[in-house]
C-alpha cells in the first residue's frame, strides 16, 4: 500500500501506535517516516499524548450518574425505529400471554421477595427479630404523569441500593411503550426510597411497586 500524503499516513498513527495496523500499512508508515520529519515529529507527539492518557487514573460513576446515563441510553434506544418496531410487535402480542400469566408470576415474585427478606437461622439457635431485616420501601415518588389509555395496572419491581436509589427496575404488567418508560425512567431517578435493612445495616434489595390508577402525583 502506497499513500500519496502526510495526512493519509497521520490517518493511520492511532492505529500504529496501539498495533493494529495490518502489516502492509504497518510497513508503508515506517517506511514514509524514515524519509518524512514532520511526520515522525508527529508522531513522536502521538506517542506522547498517547503515554499521558494511559496514565490517566479512571474516575468511578457516582450511582446516580449511571442511572442517568442509563435513562439517555434508554431514551436514545426507543428513538430508533427498529426499536420502536419491536417494541409495537411486543404491545401486540403481550396482550395474548401477559393475562394468564401475570397473576401467577407477581404472586411468584412476591413469594421469593418476602423468602429473601427473612433473616437466616442457626439451627436450634435463638430466632432472629423480624425488625433486623426489613425489606425496601417507598419514600417519594417523583410527580410524573403515568397515564396509560390502556386501562391495565402497572406492576414493576424495582431494585434499590444500600444509598436509598433505584438502579433498575422490570415491568411485569403493563404495556411498555416508549413514552411509558421515559416517563418510568424520569420517575425512577427522581424517587426517593428506604433501603433494605439487614441486621440494622442499609444493603440493596428488590420492590414490588403496584399503580392502580396510573397517575401518580406528588
Amino acid at each position: 500500500m502506497i499513500f500519496e500524503s502526510c495526512s493519509e499516513i497521520r490517518a493511520h498513527f492511532s492505529d500504529y501506535i496501539d498495533g493494529v495496523c495490518p502489516a502492509e500499512t504497518c510497513h508503508s508508515v515506517r517506511y514514509h517516516l524514515a524519509h518524512c520529519v514532520p511526520c515522525a515529529a508527529e508522531l513522536e507527539r502521538y506517542e506522547v499524548l498517547h503515554a499521558e492518557l494511559r496514565s490517566l487514573s479512571r474516575q468511578q460513576v457516582t450511582p446516580q450518574l449511571a442511572l442517568r446515563l442509563r435513562v439517555r441510553v434508554s431514551q436514545e434506544l426507543h428513538r430508533n425505529f427498529f426499536q420502536r418496531l419491536m417494541v409495537r410487535l411486543d404491545n401486540i402480542f403481550k396482550p395474548l400471554l401477559l393475562p394468564s400469566v401475570t397473576g401467577a408470576l407477581v404472586s411468584i415474585v412476591c413469594i421469593g421477595l418476602m423468602l429473601s427478606s427473612t433473616a437466616p437461622r442457626a439451627s436450634g439457635g435463638p430466632d432472629v427479630p423480624l425488625d433486623l431485616v426489613t425489606p425496601p420501601r417507598v419514600q417519594l415518588l417523583a410527580p410524573v404523569n403515568l397515564d396509560d389509555t390502556s386501562g391495565q395496572p402497572l406492576v414493576l419491581v424495582t431494585h434499590v441500593n444500600a444509598e436509598g436509589r433505584a438502579t433498575s427496575y422490570t415491568i411485569l404488567s403493563g404495556q411498555a411503550t416508549p413514552s411509558l418508560i421515559q416517563r418510568l425512567d424520569q420517575m425512577m431517578y427522581y424517587s426517593l426510597f428506604l433501603p433494605a435493612t439487614s441486621f440494622g445495616q442499609p444493603t440493596s434489595g428488590d420492590v414490588v411497586l403496584s399503580f392502580r390508577r396510573i397517575t401518580v402525583r406528588g
